[in-house]
């Protein structure tokens, strides 16, 4: 074998060795002490950017078990990207594909509430922020920002962290989060009508007024002067908030 095969046939297996040291030795002629260092510094950059991505997570766990959750995330091979930014999806199909745990059922639905900020964070799009008036929102198609994701978890992600771990599901909880004009990200709570509203506005070319008279007809409610007004309200709230970022008029 030539000095260049060999010396990238090291390197292979030094890769596949940090990689899962349990199925792969290490490489000949490379002292365990110096293998140990590499292995240890491997394995807690990985941890600790995986910690930056996905914080409550890693905080509901002692460090030993944080490491050896990232480890086994590393020797099932989920790591195909050579992008750290790219690290933590791939971490999150890991957890979608795990089984469950009976002490932290929740697990995939909290990290994937805690990916979307990463989500937007590197989300490149620019939306044109319009100002617009509250008639202009009840009688025109009300835009909404690409830069928005609603989900809705069985357990109560927004509220887990050390001393609050539910382990039964239960009603579900709407959540969205959205990136402002300013780069910011908010979170927010939601019940299930504005969840649909905003699902109508986004989906369908439809006006604020043809919007909330969806949502009531499909929810059996009686549009009246009140809940209409209460409505409007939340259609402009929604525009200071950056949600709603312009309105057009209707396509003829």
């Amino acid at each position: 074998m030539s000095d260049i095969r060999k010396h990238k046939a090291t390197q292979i297996a030094f890769a596949a060795h940090i990689r899962n040291p349990e199925q792969h030795p290490k490489p000949d002629g490379i002292d365990d002490e110096r293998m140990q260092v590499y292995r240890d510094l491997f394995i807690n950059n990985i941890a600790g950017l995986i910690r930056q991505a996905f914080p409550v997570l890693a905080s509901l766990h002692e460090s030993a078990e944080w490491t050896a959750l990232i480890r086994d995330f590393y020797q099932k091979q989920h790591n195909r990207t050579p992008y750290f930014t790219e690290i933590a999806g791939e971490f999150l199909q890991f957890l979608q594909q795990r089984p469950t745990s009976a002490n932290r059922p929740f697990m995939y639905q909290l990290a994937h509430y805690e990916w979307l900020e990463l989500d937007l964070e590197k989300d490149p799009q620019k939306p044109a922020y319009q100002a617009v008036d509250a008639h202009q929102l009840n009688t025109q198609i009300a835009i909404v920002t690409p830069l928005i994701r609603v989900h809705s978890y069985q357990y109560p992600v927004h509220q887990i962290g050390q001393d609050f771990q539910p382990v039964q599901a239960d009603e579900p909880h709407h959540l969205m989060v959205w990136k402002d004009r300013h780069q910011k990200i908010h979170f927010a709570t939601i019940n299930d009508l504005t969840r649909q509203l905003l699902k109508q506005l986004q989906t369908a070319d439809l006006t604020g007024e043809q919007a909330l008279r969806t949502v009531f007809l499909h929810n059996n409610m009686k549009a009246t002067a009140d809940e209409l007004a209460f409505g409007r309200q939340q259609l402009f709230k929604w525009h200071q908030q950056d949600i709603i970022i312009n309105a057009e008029k209707e396509k003829l």
